[in-house]
């Protein structure tokens, strides 16, 4: 039987949640449609998330563009914009850390892997900024963590975020 490599991590060795703490409870997991109009859907999800774990407003703002970030990315360049294929998110809270875990099935890309985006941590200025490629820089700069796993039918990106209490 085939199993999935380890996870690649970056950031701290908290960064990554286990499998098992991904529970199927309804609350904690959202499943969309490879479109990029889904991804209105996830910002109420993540709020209603970060209310159930006290997180305040400002901490709200990276867990949004991360998560959005990455989405697009599954979206347009894992599944080329073809709807039809589900991506399930779901979240986990441990240890002062909110953990959001974004599953598909679209081809192998490991976003950690140093060859995956090769850009500078930050533009030389406001002038070099171009559109497009900057969500893995984003989700470097914004992400208290972050790990890869890849899965027997499809990937794992672990983002997880610093939160300073928990209900």
């Amino acid at each position: 039987m085939l199993t999935a490599p380890p996870a690649r991590q970056s950031c701290s060795p908290q960064g990554h949640a286990p499998r098992e703490m991904f529970m199927d409870n309804s609350q904690d997991r959202l499943e969309l449609d490879s479109r990029l109009t889904e991804l209105s859907r996830v910002q109420l999800w993540i709020d209603a998330v970060a209310d159930r774990h006290g997180v305040s407003a400002d901490a709200r703002f990276p867990m949004q563009l991360c998560m959005e970030e990455a989405l697009a990315n599954v979206v347009l360049h894992g599944y080329h914009e073809e709807p039809g294929h589900s991506i399930v998110l779901w979240s986990t809270a441990a240890e002062g850390t909110l953990f959001f875990a974004i599953d598909d099935q679209a081809p192998p890309f490991d976003p950690l892997d140093p060859g995956a985006q090769n850009a500078p941590v930050g533009p030389a200025s406001l002038d070099s900024i171009q559109p497009g490629g900057n969500g893995l820089r984003l989700l470097r700069r914004f992400a208290g963590s972050l790990a890869y796993e890849r899965l027997s039918n499809g990937n794992r990106l672990t983002i997880g975020f610093s939160i300073p209490t928990l209900k």
